[in-house]
């Protein structure tokens, strides 16, 4: 997926401003539903040459969700950690028998090293990838949905 190491790459004026980041662990509704939402502010709406990607954190990568409300960009990540993921695959001459299965969530090694409370966001401009390193996610209140 990646030809070269992303830590070299790190950009360090982005061209878009921070103003806050946090994770936060969420509860579903069903049992054993949950994980951790990295949701990251900025102050401007981010111009249209720019693609959010990617969120890279606790070891993991997930797509990002994008809004732009009033004038401010938030992108966000959401990780799960689903026990229910964590099924047998059942495997079986009778098709039915398989109906309910997940598809196997395969870890992919990340581009680069993160330390405990870091994050990297993935974005594109122009067609080329650019990666931002956000080293202090401030830690938010759990969100429970019923």
């Amino acid at each position: 997926m990646f030809t070269q190491c992303a830590s070299s790459q790190f950009d360090k004026k982005p061209p878009f401003t921070v103003t806050s980041a946090k994770h936060q662990k969420w509860i579903g509704g069903k049992p054993g539903s949950g994980g951790k939402l990295v949701t990251i502010e900025l102050t401007e709406t981010v111009s249209n040459n720019i693609s959010f990607d990617s969120i890279y954190f606790n070891e993991e990568a997930v797509r990002v969700s994008v809004n732009t409300l009033d004038g401010k960009t938030t992108i966000s990540g959401r990780f799960s950690t689903n026990s229910y993921k964590d099924r047998p695959l059942i495997i079986d001459a009778d098709p039915k028998k398989e109906f309910g299965n997940r598809i196997p969530n395969i870890k992919q090694k990340l581009p680069f090293e993160l330390a405990k409370g870091e994050c990297v966001i993935s974005y594109t401009i122009n067609d080329k990838k650019h990666y931002y390193k956000l080293e202090k996610l401030s830690k938010g209140k759990m969100i429970i949905h019923q």
